[in-house]
C-alpha cells in the first residue's frame, strides 16, 4: 500500500481547524473517555445487570471485555483521532472510500443525542418537584394525587388502591401475586395523564407539560454551554469537575443505601454465583464492549484528537476502562440497593417491566421518601443523574460539531449559524421522545443504534487492521507515542473481537425484530427508516462516488480509494519527522504507472 497527497489523488486537500483547540491537561481525556460510561440506555434497558449473576462473575466478565474489547478498540479509535488530528469524519483520511461511515456516524449521532436527553430531562423533573415542602411521591403527598387516577391500580407501597382479586380471571393454576407498584413511578404516570407509558401495545399519543418545559430548560442550559463556553479547553475543565462531584455523590449515596433494609441480600448475591449464570455472564462480554464508547459510535475518535501528538493512549485507555468499570458498578449497586429496598417492602411482591428497567430513575425517589431530610436526598440523587447526562450530551455535542467543522471547511465560516440550527433540530426532535410514545419507543430505535455501533467497530477492525495493515498500525503508535501495542492484542482485535461483534450482532437483531414486532407501529417504522437504514446507504454511495472520481480499471480505482491520503500529523515537524521515519519509498509525490497501481494492499 502506498501514501498518496490529496494532490496527487485529485481529492480536495485537507484544511486543519484552527479554531479546535486542545485539552489543557491529559486528565481532561481520561476524565471525559470515562464520563462516556453514562450510557443510561443500556443501564435503564437492563441490559448490565452487573450484580445479577453475582460480582464473582461479572468482574471476569468485565475483565475479559476489558482485553478483548475495551481497550483494544480504545486505542485503536484513540489512535486514528490523535494521529490525525480530526474528528470521526475525517479520520477516514486513513482509507477514503470508507468515509461514507463518518456520515452514518453522524447521523446517527444526531439522533441518539436527541433521545438521550431524556436521561437529563426525567431527573430535571424529579429534581424540581423534590423542591416541594412534601415530596409528591412520598405517602403524605401521594394521597394529593393518587385519588385522582383514573385507572385502578394495585397496592402500591402507601397501601392505597388495591386490585381485587375479583377482577382477575379465575384459573385452575392461578396463584395468588399482589403486585405492588411505586408512587414515584406512579407520580411519573400521573405526570401523562395516566395515559400508558412503556407498554407494547397501541396506545394514545399524550405530552407532559411538565417534562416539555423541563426539556426546554435541558436545551437552554446546553446552548449556554455551547455558545459561551464551548472552547475545548473550558469543556475539559468542565468534565473533569462535574465527573469529581458525580463520583462524591455516587460514593455518599452508596454508602446510605448500604445501610437500608434488604442491603445485605445484595452482598450476600454478589458473592454467590450460580452455575446458570455463567454462560448469560459470558454474554455480556460484548455488550460491555459496546457500552464503554458512549451513546453515539466516533466520540472517542474525535475526544482523542484533542491530545497532544504524543500522549500515551495505551495507558489512557487503560484508565479510562478502570474508571469507567467503577462508575458502571456504582450505578448499578445504587439500583439494586434501592430495588431490594422495596423488595422488603413488599415481602417480594414487586414485579414490574417499566419499574425495573427504569429503576434508577423511576423507583429510588419512594426509597429516599422513606429516609429522614427526604428532600435534600432527593435533589441531590437527581442532580448527580441530571449532571451524569448534561456532561455526556456536551461531550456528544462537542464531537459532532467539531467533526462537521474538521470534514466541511466552507461551513468554518458559519460556524455561529451551523452550530443554531442544530441546536434547533435537536432540540425539536427531542419534544417527540418527552412524550409517551417517544419514551417507550426509543426502546426499539437504541436498539437499532448498537447494530449499527458493532457493525461499524467490525468494519473499522477490517479498515486500520487489515487494509491498511497491522504493522502500520502497529508502526504509527510507536512513532506517536514511543510505546509499541502488542502484537498479541492486536491479533486479538484481528481475529477474536469480530467473532463477539457478530454474536452481538445476532442478538441485537433477534432483540429489534422481537420489539418491532411487538410494538408494530407506525412511529417505529418510519424512525428506523430515517435514523437507521437510510444512514447506512451512505456508505456504498460515497464508496462508489470515490471511485467515480478515481482514473482506471476498476481494480486500480479500488486500490487507490483504499488508500490512506494526506495521513500524516499535522504539525508541520512531527510530519517531517514521520515522512523520514517510513522512508520516502511509501509516500507518493508522483502517480504511479498503472502496473505498479495494482499493488496488493
Amino acid at each position: 500500500m502506498t501514501y498518496e497527497s490529496s494532490y496527487e489523488s485529485g481529492r480536495t486537500p485537507y484544511l486543519p481547524d484552527s479554531k479546535r483547540g486542545k485539552w489543557l491537561d491529559p486528565q481532561d481525556f481520561i476524565c471525559a473517555g470515562i464520563c462516556l460510561v453514562f450510557q443510561i440506555d443500556i443501564i435503564s434497558k437492563g441490559m448490565l445487570s452487573t450484580t445479577d449473576s453475582g460480582f464473582i462473575l461479572f468482574l471476569p466478565a468485565y475483565l475479559l471485555s476489558i482485553v478483548l474489547y475495551i481497550v483494544p478498540l480504545m486505542v485503536l479509535k484513540s489512535y486514528m483521532g490523535q494521529f490525525s488530528s480530526t474528528g470521526f469524519i475525517s479520520a477516514f483520511r486513513l482509507s477514503p472510500m470508507f468515509k461514507g461511515i463518518g456520515y452514518v456516524s453522524l447521523m446517527t449521532n444526531i439522533c441518539v443525542l436527541a433521545y438521550h436527553s431524556i436521561f437529563a430531562m426525567v431527573p430535571l423533573l424529579y429534581m424540581f418537584a423534590s423542591m416541594q415542602p412534601t415530596l409528591p411521591w412520598s405517602c403524605e403527598g401521594f394521597k394529593t394525587w393518587a385519588q385522582n387516577l383514573t385507572e385502578k391500580e394495585e397496592i402500591n407501597l402507601c397501601n392505597i388502591k388495591l386490585y381485587t382479586n375479583e377482577t382477575m380471571e379465575s384459573s385452575d393454576n392461578y396463584t395468588e401475586f399482589i403486585n405492588h407498584h411505586i408512587p414515584s413511578f406512579l407520580y411519573f404516570q400521573y405526570m401523562f395523564h395516566d395515559a400508558k407509558i412503556f407498554h407494547q401495545d397501541d396506545f394514545s399519543f399524550s405530552m407532559s407539560w411538565q417534562l416539555l418545559i423541563c426539556a426546554l430548560i435541558v436545551w437552554t442550559i446546553v446552548s449556554v454551554i455551547v455558545f459561551k463556553f464551548f472552547q475545548t479547553e473550558t469543556i475539559g475543565l468542565l468534565v473533569r469537575y462535574s465527573l469529581w462531584i458525580i463520583l462524591g455523590l455516587m460514593a455518599f449515596f452508596l454508602v446510605v443505601f448500604c445501610f437500608l433494609p434488604g442491603a445485605s441480600h445484595v452482598f450476600v448475591h454478589m458473592f454467590w454465583a450460580d452455575a446458570r449464570d455463567i454462560v448469560p455472564s459470558l454474554f455480556m462480554i460484548p455488550i460491555f464492549g459496546i457500552s464503554a464508547f458512549g451513546p453515539g459510535w466516533g466520540m472517542l475518535i474525535t475526544l482523542s484528537s484533542f491530545n497532544k501528538f504524543n500522549t500515551h493512549i495505551i495507558k489512557s485507555s487503560c484508565l479510562i476502562a478502570v474508571g469507567q468499570f467503577g462508575l458502571l458498578f456504582g450505578l448499578d449497586l445504587l439500583g439494586k440497593l434501592s430495588e431490594a429496598f422495596i423488595y422488603e417492602k413488599t415481602d417480594g411482591n414487586y414485579f414490574s417491566y417499566a419499574e425495573n428497567i427504569w429503576h434508577l430513575y423511576l423507583s429510588s425517589g419512594s426509597v429516599m421518601a422513606h429516609m429522614p431530610w427526604a428532600n435534600l436526598w432527593s435533589i441531590l440523587f437527581y442532580f448527580m443523574l441530571f449532571l451524569s447526562s448534561l456532561v455526556l450530551m456536551v461531550l456528544q455535542l462537542l464531537s459532532i460539531i467539531t467533526s462537521i467543522f474538521d470534514e466541511f471547511v466552507s461551513l468554518r465560516e458559519k460556524r455561529h449559524d451551523v452550530t443554531l440550527a442544530l441546536m434547533v433540530l435537536l432540540t425539536a426532535l427531542s419534544l417527540f421522545f418527552s412524550s409517551n410514545n417517544g419514551l417507550t419507543y426509543f426502546s426499539a430505535i437504541s436498539t437499532d443504534i448498537f447494530i449499527t455501533q458493532a457493525a461499524i467497530n467490525l468494519l473499522l477492525i477490517l479498515i486500520v487492521l487489515w487494509i491498511y495493515g497491522r504493522e502500520r498500525f502497529q508502526r504509527d503508535i510507536e512513532f506517536m507515542t514511543d510505546h509499541r501495542f502488542s502484537t498479541w492484542t492486536v491479533h486479538v482485535l484481528r481475529f477474536v473481537s469480530p467473532i463477539g461483534f457478530v454474536l452481538l450482532l445476532i442478538g441485537c437483531f433477534m432483540i429489534a425484530s422481537y420489539e418491532h414486532f411487538s410494538f408494530g407501529t407506525l412511529y417505529i417504522d418510519i424512525l428506523s427508516l430515517v435514523f437507521f437504514v437510510i444512514p447506512w446507504l451512505s456508505i456504498p454511495g460515497y464508496a462508489i462516488y470515490q471511485m467515480c472520481q478515481s482514473m482506471g480499471s476498476i481494480k486500480i480505482r479500488f486500490f487507490r480509494c483504499c488508500r490512506p491520503t494526506d495521513w500524516f500529523p499535522l504539525n508541520v515537524e512531527d510530519k517531517q519527522k514521520y515522512e523520514a521515519a517510513i522512508g520516502s519509498g511509501e509516500i507518493n509525490h508522483t502517480l504511479k504507472e498503472d502496473s505498479k497501481e495494482e499493488e496488493v494492499i
